[in-house]
């Protein structure tokens, strides 16, 4: 897959039959067009080191910055980059006493907490749409 072949066409194929769709490592913008054929729900997670760090290993430069915060946060995907309805989000404190193998594995592991949070509650019917951009987790 590249930027300029996301092979939309094939994965629509693939996921046809699905409920929702989860975008976990994806690392691709996917298309109005895609988002309207597939037709159901699609779900994003992502660090929350964005926009300060970005591109190539933001955790590494989170970390050499010396942030004290780590987040990840959940949405459904829209034609957007990064502003569907917000599902899930979870923060973590880092400090000076975590080295950069251990700020990455708290990152890692609050983006599985967060990701596992929202499947959850949409699973059971607890994620409603509200005013347009937001959503009601109860």
């Amino acid at each position: 897959m590249t930027k300029e072949n996301k092979r939309e066409r094939e994965i629509l194929e693939l996921v046809q039959n699905t409920d929702f769709l989860v975008l976990a490592r994806y690392m691709q913008i996917l298309s109005g067009n895609f988002l309207r054929s597939y037709g159901n729900d699609v779900i994003n997670i992502h660090h929350g080191l964005l926009p300060s760090f970005k591109g190539g290993h933001p955790s590494k430069q989170a970390f050499e910055a010396g942030v004290k915060l780590i987040g990840a946060t959940t949405h459904f995907v829209t034609e957007e980059l990064d502003a569907g309805p917000i599902i899930e989000q979870m923060v973590e404190r880092v400090s000076h006493r975590d080295n950069l193998q251990s700020f990455v594995q708290k990152s890692e592991n609050l983006e599985k907490q967060c990701l596992s949070k929202a499947i959850r509650s949409y699973c059971e019917l607890r994620v409603l749409p509200y005013e347009g951009k937001k959503t009601v987790v109860f």
